[in-house]
């Protein structure tokens, strides 16, 4: 069995899918699925949506490929906006929904490294 095909990377990677998908039947749903509650609301949405789908992405490449997930998450971004202006009729992909889910992966990026500096720190000083 190859590396990624242990149990723990299939979970990861279905989890990804589930995610990524999650994401593409609630961006291009004709009535978004979740209740409006305040203006804006939607950037909130991007952002979470795509900060959940790194920090996954990193989960099943691992975090030393951080910038492998970055990409694709960021590039399920742009697919996503460009399906909503090209391809939904009831939907209009727009440039601050696409701000808003860079940022959910920039701060999951971050959060990776927080971790990993953390993680270092106290290694370092259990071993000092």
């Amino acid at each position: 069995m190859t590396d990624l095909m242990t149990p723990k990377r299939l979970f990861l990677g279905a989890v990804s899918l589930f995610i990524g998908g999650l994401i593409l039947w609630g961006a291009t749903a004709d009535i978004p699925p979740i209740p409006k509650l305040f203006s804006q609301q939607d950037k909130l949405e991007h952002f979470a949506a795509f900060g959940a789908l790194m920090l996954w992405l990193s989960a099943f490449l691992g975090p030393k490929n951080w910038m492998y997930a970055a990409c694709i998450a960021s590039s399920c971004a742009i697919g996503l906006e460009l399906v909503q202006a090209f391809l939904v009729p009831t939907r209009t992909g727009d440039l601050p929904d696409l701000m808003a889910s860079f940022a959910g992966v920039a701060a999951s990026v971050g959060f990776i490294f927080y971790v990993r500096s953390t993680v270092r720190s106290r290694r370092s000083t259990q071993h000092a």
